[in-house]
């Protein structure tokens, strides 16, 4: 009876290659591409919200300054595209089929470090893009913040009084501005998705 429990509990476990058996299993040169690429995000990562965490401190520290929303923005699209990128580098055991290819594998280290940097450029242009649909009111809803002129005899009718004026209302609307920008940046569909939408309902009102 002990045999056959001992069979039926070595059935039950997930019958899949170990970390350490896969790692044996891969080429030297994707081996190094991974680390590589570890290495490079990983440092990315870490330096970005090092910056972000300075420039968020300075701030507070002088009160009269404030970082620009544009910026904080893009910087947290680009920490969602990090931690993206991260978090498909940490599961090493689909490293074989879809973190390092052996095409990648074959790049030198400067294309290499542009490669793993190619990530955070997307996050940083989708939360621009996003943020810009936010202030030209085609993005628009609940979920999504309100954005307003602020400040007194302020018209916001020009590009400079747009970028420095022009922006979220209030505090949750600076919170929804940051999670949404991150989430332009973690997500590769999400802005390509939106702007699909909203060439469909440009398309669906002329047709009418």
């Amino acid at each position: 009876m002990t045999d056959t429990l001992a069979d039926k509990t070595a059935a039950e476990k997930p019958q899949g290659p170990s970390h350490a058996s896969l790692a044996e299993g891969l080429k030297p040169e994707l081996l190094g591409a991974y680390k590589r690429m570890l290495t490079y995000q990983f440092s990315g990562t870490v330096v970005l919200v090092t910056v972000m965490a300075a420039g968020l401190l300075g701030s507070y520290a002088i009160a009269r300054w404030e970082p620009p929303i544009l910026i904080l923005v893009t910087l947290s699209g680009m920490l969602g595209a990090f931690f993206s990128a991260l978090t498909r580098l940490y599961n090493v055991d689909q490293l074989s089929l879809a973190l390092i290819s052996p095409t990648v594998s074959k790049l030198n280290g400067w294309h290499l470090l542009m490669y793993s940097f190619v990530p955070p450029v997307v996050g940083a242009i989708a939360s621009v893009v996003l943020y810009v649909g936010f202030v030209s009111g085609l993005v628009s809803g609940g979920v999504f913040p309100a954005m307003s002129c602020k400040g007194n005899g302020k018209t916001c009718i020009d590009l400079i009084e747009v970028l420095r004026n022009y922006g979220p209302t209030g505090a949750n609307d600076y919170g929804k501005a940051l999670i949404w920008a991150f989430i332009a940046g973690f997500s590769e569909r999400f802005v390509p998705d939106i702007l699909q939408s909203l060439v469909m309902r440009s398309q669906n009102a002329e047709a009418k």
